[in-house]
Parts: C-alpha cells; structure tokens; sequence
C-alpha cells in the first residue's frame, strides 16, 4: 500500500441547484480547496462529507495508487511487491496519477482531492491544472490538531502501520510539507479550522471558512451527512 503521508485534500466542487431563496453556495462555482490535516485529523472523513454533501467525486492519491499497483502485479510480469504503508509517491507518479483521474468526465464540474499536493513540483501542476481547466485559484483548509492528540488517535487505531515510530515519522513528513503550503499559498486564502472537534462540528467550521473565503452564502440549513 502506497499512501499519501501529508494528508492533504483538493476539492473543486461542482454547483449546486440554486433556488430563488438560496445563494450560491461557496464550493459551487469551480473553485478548488485543499483539504490540510495531519494524520488522524480526520481529513478522509471531511472530504468523503463533502462528496457526498456535493455530490463530487473524492480522488484519493493513496487509492488511485492502490488501484494502480493491483493492476501491475496482475499484469504478466509485475513485481507484486507493494512499498510499505508510509511511502510517499514520486512526484512524477503522483502527477501522472491526478492528470489522468481529473481528466475524465466526471470532474468536469470540480472534485475533491486526497493526499495532493505535498511538494513545489506537484503544486506547480496543480496551478497549471487550475488554470487550463478554468477554475478558481486554490483555497487551503487546515485542520489543526496538536501533535499529542494525533498520536493518542492514531495509537487508539491499533494498526500495525501505526507503531510510535511510523506516527512520529508520519508527523514530520507532515509538518515539513504543511510548511512548504503555508508558504506556497497566501494566508488570505487559508482557513484554519479546529481538528480535534466531533466531525460535525469540524464540518460546520470548514464551511463557514470557506463562505468568508469564498464570500458565498447558502451553507445554511443543508443537513450534515454522518460519515
């Protein structure tokens, strides 16, 4: 299993139904978020919520590589070797990954993404992509949980991928590459949100981030789907 060690997730969310009393909703018009949170802040949970929230795929680097390294080692040929949970994907895979997923149909209108970027080459791309595709610079959504809280969660897990080492390596790979985002991206286009709340709350935070953000309204009175 190939994963992703940032935990960092795209969105570019497709537009929602508009009715005479409902605005915009801030996610509705193309623009592309990264969902930012260390591992076990519970990022997969808030990107799958706002999937299906939104109805827009999720594209998760980790499975688009799982799926990828099934098919090679189903191939006459293939190694059947899988790198170890933790390995990050090169940029170059990486890359050629998201190109190929956000190239088919049902992106057209925007899409969530899992695990990328976490590196100034594959930002680079994703600018790149952002605008051939005609959509809206990237927004950042950082889910802040202490280090101590991450561990306790990931521990709690019982994963055999999840030894104290694996975390604290886990934990520097992220705070390393959170760092490259906070520089690469303007704090104008930043929302921090509390990543130690009960995902409902977390959910309610990420989107009235993303109104002021965005300046769009129409979060209100839509239900919160359990993950």
């Amino acid at each position: 299993m190939i994963r992703t060690a940032t935990g960092y997730c795209l969105l570019a969310l497709t537009a929602l139904p508009l009715t005479v009393q409902a605005a915009p909703a801030p996610l509705g018009l193309g623009q592309v978020v990264i969902l930012v949170g260390p591992p076990g802040s519970g990022k997969s949970v808030q990107a799958r919520i706002l999937g299906r929230k939104y109805k827009v795929p999720v594209i998760s680097v980790a499975e688009l590589a799982r799926t990828a390294m099934g098919k090679h080692q189903a191939s006459p040929g293939g190694s059947g070797g899988v790198p170890n949970s933790g390995e990050l994907l090169s940029d170059e895979a990486a890359i050629e990954l998201i190109s190929a997923r956000a190239g088919q149909a049902d992106t057209g209108k925007g899409f969530i993404l899992d695990g990328y970027p976490n590196s100034e080459a594959q930002a680079k791309f994703l600018d790149s992509l952002v605008a051939q595709r005609g959509l809206q610079p990237p927004k950042v959504v950082v889910l802040d949980a202490p280090d101590s809280v991450v561990r306790e969660r990931m521990l709690k897990r019982r994963s055999v991928d999840d030894s104290p080492a694996n975390i604290d390596r886990r934990l520097q790979d992220y705070h390393r590459e959170e760092g490259f985002l906070n520089a690469w991206y303007k704090p104008a286009n930043t929302v921090r949100v509390d990543g130690t709340r009960e995902p409902a709350e977390v959910f309610r935070q990420i989107e009235e981030g993303l109104v002021r953000v965005f300046d769009r309204k129409g979060f209100q009175e839509r239900g919160v789907p359990k993950p």
